[in-house]
């Protein structure tokens, strides 16, 4: 159903994540230094749009000179663990989309773009990190995930994410053991470009799967046990790694 179409707003009007008005956005965005950031990056003024797809799919840019140089799909819902069926349905925010433009310097230089960038991103992730825990904890959800649509995607939310499979986090982890030398970028050209090959001489692929961040302590430790981590520090070990320089 269409947000317009919805009631539940005390005040009848709509609120991001059913939680936020467009001001404390705001708020929340210059708590977490984004904006401050921002203007260090010579972005100044800035300008918040919120768009509301339908009751779970909000969305919200910040934009300077028309230019879109944030953009962020979030829904807020229940979701099941498919590894853990005995746990109830569990609150989380779900970071649909994320990406940052810096159209002040699109290029990055010598070093080229990332596979799926138009222009060079911002290099504020630490500042969204803060920015989405404050979110989780607004919207009385237990953490949020994502789904990494390349590589260096997942490297980013690593700092604070996990996979959820612990074979993905194994094989996720495996590829930076092996790699490490070559660098985010060519890492992730690499694997777009089928040239990660494993022990048997396969080519590898990329392959988007969750990752879970939990605010909520027990919750944390329940997903992310000494199971998990054995089963990773297994897994690790059935994986080998080797990158073509040329396809």
């Amino acid at each position: 159903d269409e947000l317009k179409g919805a009631t539940h707003f005390s005040d009848g009007k709509p609120r991001f994540l059913s939680t936020l008005t467009e001001a404390q956005l705001w708020q929340a965005l210059e708590k977490s230094q984004i904006i401050a950031e921002l203007k260090n990056r010579g972005y100044y003024p800035v300008k918040l749009e919120i768009e509301f797809l339908t009751e779970r799919d909000h969305r919200f840019y910040l934009l300077f000179n028309k230019e879109k140089i944030l953009h962020m799909r979030l829904r807020l819902s229940f979701f099941k663990l498919h590894r853990h069926p005995l746990m109830p349905a569990t609150r989380l925010l779900f970071i649909d989309w994320m990406q940052s433009r810096h159209v002040l310097k699109p290029d990055a230089g010598t070093r080229g773009l990332f596979p799926g960038q138009d222009v060079a991103g911002l290099g504020i992730f630490n500042r969204i990190d803060h920015f989405l825990r404050d979110l989780v904890v607004a919207t009385h959800a237990y953490g949020g995930f994502n789904i990494p649509e390349y590589f260096h995607d997942a490297l980013l939310f690593h700092r604070a994410f996990r996979f959820y499979d612990p074979a993905r986090e194994a094989f996720f982890r495996a590829l930076i053991r092996d790699l490490r030398p070559y660098g985010a970028r060519e890492i992730s050209r690499a694997l777009s470009d089928g040239r990660v090959r494993n022990k048997k001489g396969e080519a590898m692929e990329w392959h988007g799967s969750e990752m879970l961040i939990f605010t909520h302590r027990p919750y944390a430790e329940l997903i992310f046990d000494d199971r998990y981590h054995k089963d990773v520090e297994r897994k690790m070990r059935e994986f080998s790694f080797t990158l073509q320089t040329s396809a």
